[in-house]
């Protein structure tokens, strides 16, 4: 048998956390909670439910992420985050993958999105549901360089798996806010240090036109009814305040 390592990445995470670890309990062989300073009952529950509690400060999710998988025991990795309740079919399917040997480097998974109790077709930059590579061979496997929305390169195989992940996401204005605040202040860091300054002033204000018309219109949410408009001015709130943000970050950059 294949022996896995699974992580979650936490901050204040105790709503879903006793849900997610006693769902994988039997699974893990390494069971790793890298927490940035709950101070609810995160770190609490996580150790109740026999897990390792790393801290580390929080800077962005690729810097977290390539710490968490450092601390991992064993090579294959399975992680979640601390939203994302696998479902027990997914569970039993990678106990079969441990039991027969993982034939993949990467394996994305099915996610299916919950938005205020409502399961979505789309939420900016997926659709839904979406394939997230959410189980690596780490020693081969990197990676990318986004801080945000960061994925998989280097493996040599992808396997595919369509059993879901259920992630509860969006409970709130208040947390849709709050996300759009911090997501974009990442986004724009990357926009910074890719892109020129040209393309930002007139796509702050162009950009969010197509993303309210790709995301609502063409990916259905507004099927969605009332929570399906919220994340099309969502998805176009966001496409302006990245560009925005990414446009101060090099007016203010040394030398500019």
């Amino acid at each position: 048998m294949t022996p896995l390592s699974i992580y979650v990445l936490t901050f204040n995470s105790e709503k879903y956390l006793q849900a997610i670890l006693h769902a994988v309990a039997d699974l893990a062989d390494d069971l790793l909670v890298v927490d940035s300073g709950s101070q609810d009952r995160t770190v609490e529950i996580a150790q109740q439910c026999g897990a390792r509690v790393v801290y580390r400060k929080f800077d962005d999710f690729r810097q977290q992420r390539d710490f968490a998988q450092q601390q991992c025991r064993h090579d294959h990795v399975f992680f979640l985050d601390s939203d994302e309740i696998p479902s027990p079919e997914l569970v039993a399917h990678i106990q079969q993958l441990k039991q027969n040997g993982f034939q993949h480097d990467a394996y994305a998974i099915q996610r299916d999105w919950i938005v205020m109790g409502k399961q979505v077709h789309a939420l900016y930059p997926v659709g839904c549901p979406d394939y997230p590579v959410r189980i690596i061979e780490k020693n081969r496997v990197r990676l990318s360089e986004q801080a945000v929305h960061e994925d998989f390169v280097g493996y040599r195989s992808r396997g595919r798996i369509a059993l879901p992940i259920k992630h509860q996401t969006f409970h709130s204005m208040a947390e849709i806010n709050r996300k759009l605040d911090l997501y974009t202040n990442l986004d724009a860091s990357d926009l910074a240090r890719m892109h020129t300054r040209k393309n930002f002033a007139l796509r702050q204000w162009t950009s969010p036109v197509g993303a309210f018309f790709k995301w609502y219109v063409k990916s259905g949410n507004w099927k969605d009814g009332r929570v399906g408009l919220i994340l099309g001015l969502y998805a176009a709130r966001f496409a302006h305040r990245k560009y925005k943000k990414a446009l101060q970050l090099l007016r203010t950059a040394p030398g500019s």
